[in-house]
């Protein structure tokens, strides 16, 4: 059964057709593990759980995907935009090449997913382009290239007049392409591996709002919707509003708004990729129907750019069209327009495991605008963390790493404000 388009959904152009309708949670649920949010991370984490057999529910306060999971450019990418030399001197050659491991294995569980359940999703392996505006930011990316083969991650520079319309080519001083990202409609997905999920035997339930959560006897004990669902292990996937759940976590996940517009089905084709430019900061791809799907340039107005309004803004918006104006000068009629939180973890990294274990209360969560493109193998290892196993993918992603957490998270037992 699909539910039509109305105003209360989500307003971004991934919205627009008829999706799969999610009841709410109407009665109790007992299952071994419950996660609350319902975007790419709570939907592949219940898929995973329920492909190994466990019990699952999951709870999510508005519509499946409906957050920023389903509010991005459906970029699935192995690198993070910043220059990946950059990213060996923050995090460490370990870390760093975590991340780029975790990006790749999540692309191959979604393009495993899709395959497997034949999902309609526009998916496409067509690689990723990351454009630069100056001449220093090439020679930033340039000198992250031996960094990035070294860790088998081969990115190449191309000529920009093979990837650019000719009429933007002067705005760009060099390109750089990274063959084996890809590109995915992004609430199509996660609607597929839901329904899949489902089938597998997981509860999945929207518009379930969380108001409080106890440890209590053993079990936890979370209340959505006036109803009371128990379950041995707690997984908090909420992202950006996780501090809206655990308050004391906000010091470690930040909200930070991106906004987005998409034009009409345009008649030239402006990229055949997705494309990064301006060190991430600016972003586009183009749909099968030839709609360009463009946003970013948060750097205009960083500091208006945090909290949880979802609402576009004239000065991000007038930037966006300034970039849609640079790539098609002849113009092009806007769609659509919207905006969507993303959690901005306090290192760039996600936290990924237990927040407190021997209660059973986990995290994924803060990926730093990267959720599309790590959260499905993040949740592959920590579906293995949940059992107490070894999960060496995720280890540099340990909550625990940040040492005024831990003391902060000691016997957590009670959760509460909204999810």
């Amino acid at each position: 059964m699909t539910s039509p388009r109305d105003a209360s959904r989500p307003t971004s152009w991934w919205w627009t057709q008829p999706t799969p309708t999610f009841q709410p949670l109407d009665s109790g649920l007992d299952t071994d593990v419950l996660i609350v949010g319902g975007g790419i991370t709570g939907i592949t984490l219940a898929y995973t759980l329920a492909e190994k057999g466990a019990s699952v529910g999951l709870l999510e306060s508005g519509y499946l995907a409906g957050e920023a999971s389903g509010r991005n450019a459906g970029f699935l990418l192995a690198a993070p935009a910043e220059p990946y030399r950059e990213r060996v001197e923050f995090w460490g050659r370990e870390g760093a090449r975590a991340v780029l491991q975790i990006g790749r294995r999540s692309h191959q569980r979604l393009r495993e997913l899709v395959q497997r359940h034949g999902i309609d999703c526009d998916y496409e392996q067509k690689g990723s382009l990351r454009l630069s505006r100056s001449s220093v930011e090439t020679e930033d990316i340039r000198a992250s290239l031996p960094e990035l083969r070294h860790d088998g991650f081969p990115m190449r520079e191309v000529p920009v007049a093979e990837v650019v319309p000719a009429v933007a080519q002067p705005l760009f001083d060099a390109a750089f392409e990274v063959p084996e990202d890809g590109q995915v409609h992004p609430v199509k997905l996660q609607h597929g591996i839901a329904v899949a999920a489902i089938e597998k035997g997981a509860r999945i339930h929207a518009h379930s709002r969380v108001t409080h959560a106890r440890w209590q006897a053993g079990l936890w004990e979370v209340h959505a919707n006036g109803q009371t669902a128990r379950a041995r292990t707690l997984v908090i996937a909420t992202n950006a509003h996780t501090p809206q759940l655990i308050p004391a976590l906000a010091p470690f996940i930040a909200p930070r708004r991106g906004q987005m517009l998409a034009t009409e089905p345009l008649t030239e084709r402006i990229t055949s990729q997705p494309a990064y430019a301006q060190y991430g900061y600016q972003y586009w791809c183009q749909t099968p129907s030839g709609r360009l799907i463009i946003g970013g340039w948060r750097d205009v107005d960083f500091d208006a750019e945090v909290g949880f309004d979802t609402q576009p803004t004239e000065r991000i918006q007038s930037a966006i069209e300034g970039g849609l104006a640079q790539l098609v000068p002849a113009g092009a009629a806007i769609e659509h327009r919207w905006a969507g939180t993303m959690g901005f973890a306090r290192d760039g990294r996600p936290l990924v495991g237990w927040l407190d274990a021997a209660h059973h209360l986990a995290i994924c969560g803060g990926f730093t605008g990267h959720g599309m493109g790590m959260a499905a193998a993040c949740t592959l290892d920590l579906a293995e963390l949940l059992e107490f196993k070894r999960a060496p993918g995720i280890a540099s992603f340990d909550p625990h790493r940040f040492p005024d957490l831990r003391q902060r998270h000691e016997g957590i037992i009670v959760l509460g404000a909204g999810a």
